[in-house]
């Protein structure tokens, strides 16, 4: 789950990292009510990255021009994100920028630091970034090193490693995957001020996070209607432009199906992770949600059992076929379950097709020729 900056900055403000006095407003005239001072920073909240370049991040020299900036720039859609509200902050007077964040490293296997003595826009996937695991059980000179790495010395090292120290201490509390400062500012006075901030929360810690209870329904703006639908039921959907639906189960196993379309001149419709564990009511509401893209024109199917049983899969195949006769389905299904499953399918005439590349090949041949008859049905 992605937080606005102004949620991100509330947070970093409980574990004690210093953040810009700020106001969140809705409406331009809310900003008669704002006593920073001109100029002021005016900041749309929006999920998606890039706002700078986008122009969504501006300057006001006065109440008449920010008000007419405001209203501009409430109405801006930014990469398919709507602007939910304003983050007002005073202008400062900045003397330097860095980059700073903490995220896990899968292949190291624990979080790491993530830095660079420069900030700015997509300085994170420049060469100027240095990168720190923090290793188990996390001492408190780590924040320190990290300084140190980045070249500071003095009153500036200790306020550097104070905040590293912080973010990570937020990091493992919260539950995130990704903690975030760009830019760190430091100002003439040599303070050190989250000026923005981007949090990613993992989305199974949200049960045991009550402190989010209730958010993740608030926080879908930028995915579409059907997105919002598979969020809802515990399903990983990231819509594509292509005519072939894929439903699998594992992140993995979605993303190897997808190459092996693409690799025999497919393109898919989608990234559907229905996950390990989903039994017959959740294959079938991720088979509605596939189905309901007007784009796609054949499903393919492709579930290794294993949490996941063969036959509760093969019952929500059923269901579906009973309730769409004329949708175009190729099925490949092996594992728990698996002969169960072949018996559930062969009474309802719905074709198995054991081998993935077999599977594959059927589903494009199905997507190119455009013929009516839904694969597997009876005569």
């Amino acid at each position: 789950m992605n937080l606005y900056e102004y949620e991100a900055k509330r947070i970093f403000a409980e574990f004690g990292i210093p953040v810009p006095p700020s106001v969140r407003i809705t409406k331009p005239e809310e900003l008669r009510k704002v006593h920073f001072g001109y100029p002021l920073v005016l900041k749309c909240q929006v999920m998606a990255g890039g706002r700078g370049k986008a122009g969504g991040i501006k300057f006001p020299k006065d109440l008449k021009e920010g008000e007419a900036i405001a209203k501009d720039l409430l109405n801006l859609t930014i990469k398919g994100s709507k602007t939910e509200s304003l983050l007002v902050e005073p202008g400062i007077k900045i003397a330097r920028e860095l980059y700073l964040a903490v995220t896990l490293d899968r292949e190291q296997g624990c979080p790491i630091f993530i830095a660079s003595a420069e900030g700015g826009i997509e300085i994170e996937s420049s060469g100027k970034v240095i990168t720190m695991p923090i290793r188990y059980p996390v001492q408190p000179f780590v924040g320190r090193e990290l300084a140190k790495k980045l070249g500071f010395t003095g009153n500036l090292l200790n306020k550097i490693a104070d905040v590293a120290n912080k973010l990570y201490k937020c990091f493992e509390a919260r539950d995130l995957d990704l903690a975030e400062i760009n830019p760190l500012f430091i100002t003439d006075g040599e303070d050190v001020l989250a000026g923005d901030g981007k949090i990613i929360v993992n989305d199974d810690s949200l049960n045991r996070q009550k402190c989010f209870a209730g958010w993740k329904e608030t926080h879908m703006s930028d995915l579409s209607a059907l997105e919002q639908r598979a969020q809802k039921n515990d399903l990983n959907l990231v819509e594509l432009d292509g005519n072939i639906g894929i439903l699998c189960n594992g992140a993995g196993l979605t993303m190897a199906t997808m190459d092996m379309v693409k690799k025999f001149g497919g393109e898919p419709g989608n990234f559907l992770d229905a996950g390990g564990g989903s039994d017959q009511a959740k294959t079938l509401a991720a088979l509605e949600i596939v189905h309901e893209n007007p784009k796609v024109d054949v499903i393919l199917l492709n579930i290794l059992g294993g949490i996941t049983a063969c036959d509760e899969v093969a019952g929500a195949l059923v269901q579906f076929m009973e309730k769409h006769p004329d949708r175009h389905l190729v099925v490949r299904l092996r594992g728990n379950n698996q002969e169960k499953a072949e018996e559930i399918l062969a009474k309802s005439g719905i074709k198995l097709i054991p081998d993935i590349e077999s599977a594959v090949k059927e589903a494009i041949a199905v997507a190119k020729s455009g013929k009516k008859q839904p694969v597997g049905a009876k005569a």
